[in-house]
């Protein structure tokens, strides 16, 4: 499992531009562990907790096709290795969980039936992508707080769905998902006006915990006082709504300079060009061909063959689909770089001129070349990556200097409701003990969020 683990973390480093894990202290190293996670994107969900979650996993297809099968994963757990169920046996659009099966309970039970010492746990893991139909956006994995393993199966089995519900940061529609962020983001905007200090933006994973923490305060807030959080939620849909038909987000309000000087318009428009000049280039042009015919071919092999399968066992036919196609497809373009490069006749001998990374190349004895383009396959996808979000950035950036000198635009207006709305939320959130907190104590087993949440 370590080399598995090792190239499913190298695949998705060339596929997401941010990658974070929280509160991985949470899974155990003296125990084994019964991983239960939903299941919102099909092939990323496995790679995701197979590559980044540390620990020995046993290699479970996502049913329990008979007594033995379930005695050999309770064997393994009960030795101290873990396995990664999806309880919901097939992966969804939804934005909230699916009915669960009673999988993930039979393998805990039996393995602490089994287990001599210390008997395992249940491990709630939250699977949240930013946008997982788009490629290169970001991904975090919330590793939730163990669960003993107590009562029937049935009982426990309702105790992991409130798990994986809570994890998941579950609603019942995707405009109330939807919902949460965008609170989060104009909090997350007020915070940073009222403290310099926080003036970098937050990593993706940051942001998951910050929409824990308003998904909580908003279903505390609806059930101790629906009308307030009624007119709060219609306030928040109505400033986002406009935000949205101006193409703006609440930190491009709040950020906007006093001084809106043709210099700093400038600077943004160098700013792009410098980071895009360096993506045009023979990095992006590596990553292109390192990434892109191993990521057809795999989504090729799913529809042709995957659909005749069942979801989970569908879900490890693309993994290791994966696992076999890109390490032949490295050393078949690995090859044709290095005969590009050692060739009399090269093709791209002229590009030396223009480019420092194939002049370097050159230069190399031949023995060193092969194996040194092996390895640069796979890395050329994790720069370009690097150089795709300083491009990305830099856009965004001269595009919003744009609109900060538009004059189109009520700027005083508008900061003065977003700081109206933002104040209110802000308030209602500091006078709530709410997850992340110095004095937070956790719902009970299977409870979500709220029914733990408290006033100072």
């Amino acid at each position: 499992m370590g080399l598995q683990n090792w190239f499913s973390r190298v695949l998705m480093s060339t596929w997401f531009r941010e990658i974070t894990v929280i509160d991985v202290e949470n899974l155990p190293t003296d125990r084994g562990a019964v991983i239960v996670s939903w299941h919102p994107g099909g092939l990323f969900d496995n790679m995701l907790t197979q590559g980044l979650l540390p620990g020995e996993q046993v290699k479970f297809d996502g049913f329990i096709n008979s007594d033995e099968e379930l005695e050999r994963v309770a064997s393994e757990v009960a030795s101290g290795k873990n396995v990664v169920v999806f309880p919901e046996g097939e992966s969804h659009t939804s934005p909230k969980t699916k009915e669960i099966q009673d999988n993930a309970a039979r393998i805990a039970i039996r393995a602490s039936e089994l287990s001599r010492e210390k008997p395992p746990v249940i491990i709630p893991v939250g699977i949240h992508y930013s946008r997982k139909h788009y490629f290169r956006e970001r991904v975090a994995l919330s590793v939730e707080r163990p669960i003993e393993v107590e009562g029937t199966v049935e009982e426990l089995s309702t105790i992991i769905s409130g798990e994986i519900f809570r994890a998941s940061l579950s609603k019942e529609e995707w405009k109330d998902r939807e919902l949460i962020w965008k609170a989060r983001s104009i909090i997350r905007a007020e915070r940073r006006r009222q403290n310099p200090e926080l003036e970098k933006l937050a990593t993706y994973g940051e942001g998951v915990i910050g929409a824990r923490r308003v998904r909580a305060a908003w279903e505390w807030l609806a059930q101790n006082d629906s009308k307030k959080c009624g007119l709060l939620e219609q306030r928040t849909r109505d400033h986002m709504s406009e935000l949205d038909s101006l193409d703006l987000k609440p930190h491009h309000v709040d950020t906007r300079p006093k001084s809106v000087t043709r210099a700093g318009f400038m600077k943004s428009i160098f700013l792009w060009l410098f980071a895009w000049s360096f993506m045009l280039g023979f990095v992006t042009f590596s990553a292109i061909v390192g990434s892109f015919p191993p990521f057809l071919f795999v989504v090729s092999v799913d529809r042709i063959f995957g659909r005749k399968m069942k979801e989970t066992s569908r879900g490890a036919f693309k993994l290791y689909t994966a696992v076999i196609a890109y390490p032949i497809w490295w050393l078949i373009s690995a090859s044709a770089f290095t005969w590009a490069l050692l060739s009399d006749s090269s093709p791209i001998a002229w590009l030396a001129d223009y480019s420092m990374i194939i002049e370097f190349l050159f230069s190399l004895p031949a023995v060193l070349v092969l194996p040194l383009m092996i390895w640069w396959m796979p890395t050329a996808g994790k720069l370009q990556m690097k150089l795709y979000s300083k491009g990305k950035s830099s856009w965004r950036r001269m595009r919003l200097w744009a609109k900060w000198r538009n004059s189109v635009f009520d700027w005083d207006n508008l900061c003065k409701k977003q700081q109206e709305l933002a104040m209110d939320l802000v308030k209602i959130g500091d006078g709530l003990i709410l997850p992340g907190d110095g004095d937070w104590k956790e719902p009970a087993a299977g409870k979500d969020d709220f029914t733990a949440v408290i006033l100072r």
